[in-house]
């Protein structure tokens, strides 16, 4: 089934003309197409901010609606450090120039490179279907902009209720670069204590870090204080977690899980990662819990 609904989140800028030349060939295919930003402004080449982006809003659309992701961080990385570091199988031409894919994932259709971002985005594992997709001879002079020869058919043909088959050739799985990034843990198999770190700041000067909802509460285990703990700003005891952003006052920065359900932290009307300097997202962070008392 179709639903028409083709979002996208890029690093293409709200100051130039990318996006509405964009958009405007998929209205050109598709007058039906129901086009959504969530954004342009992700910071150039940054493909682990690109996936946290979408992969905390895919959710809420529709069955069916199709997610266009188009960053890429290779330019900005030396090209040994940048294999080494996600193993390529690939060779860097044909990562530029090929690996276009397409893929189903928890009833969603998803469009970027080979880049990396697919693991940081979902379990490759459950990948339900994917193809590599070939670009549309229709578009062949925009050598510059390929996200219009990849992605412009392609989308129309998915929101129009097509099969993956009909927009490319299957991919095979074990093909698809995997990109690790840290996560929350118990350092040194302690029980009581969480080691999480910074993962995204918006706009707004919050720090979303990569303790999720469901981690915290496995390890919290029913309570509800717990010692706070940033190199930047020392211990702040018997914490505990708001549940909006008034819980606290204005010069207070709290804990909170927002809609990500990844754990905030904020201040209600200052931007707490400029006044920790967070914005090279190199912040670490602990919490401890009190023993639980056995019963």
């Amino acid at each position: 089934m179709s639903n028409n609904i083709i979002t996208l989140t890029t690093d293409w800028g709200i100051g130039d003309n990318y996006a509405a030349i964009f958009k405007a060939h998929l209205y050109q295919e598709n007058p039906n197409a129901k086009i959504i930003d969530i954004t342009h402004e992700v910071r150039k080449n940054a493909i682990i901010d690109a996936a946290f982006l979408a992969k905390t809003m895919y959710c809420y659309f529709p069955k069916n609606s199709i997610h266009i992701i188009d960053v890429n961080n290779l330019a900005f990385c030396n090209e040994n450090e940048y294999r080494k570091k996600l193993k390529l199988k690939q060779s860097v031409d044909s990562l530029h120039f090929t690996h276009y894919l397409a893929f189903r994932y928890d009833e969603h259709y998803f469009m970027c490179e080979n880049n990396g971002i697919i693991s940081l985005l979902c379990n490759t594992n459950e990948i339900k279907e994917i193809v590599k997709i070939l670009p549309n001879k229709t578009y062949e002079n925009f050598h510059t902009f390929k996200a219009i020869p990849y992605w412009v058919n392609a989308a129309t043909k998915l929101a129009k209720g097509e099969n993956l088959l009909s927009i490319g050739e299957k991919y095979k799985i074990e093909h698809i670069e995997l990109l690790k990034i840290p996560m929350a843990y118990n350092p040194y198999g302690q029980k009581d204590k969480i080691a999480f770190c910074c993962r995204y700041v918006d706009s707004y000067g919050n720090i979303i870090t990569n303790l999720h909802k469901n981690f915290f509460d496995k390890i919290a285990d029913g309570r509800t204080t717990f010692d706070f703990y940033c190199t930047q700003i020392g211990i702040k005891k018997n914490r505990k977690i708001s549940t909006d952003y008034n819980d606290k006052f204005s010069d207070e920065f709290m804990l909170l899980f927002g809609h990500s359900q990844y754990l905030e932290i904020c201040m209600k009307y200052a931007p707490f990662a400029k006044i920790l300097r967070a914005e090279s997202l190199n912040l670490e962070f602990t919490i401890t819990f009190p023993p639980k008392i056995e019963e």
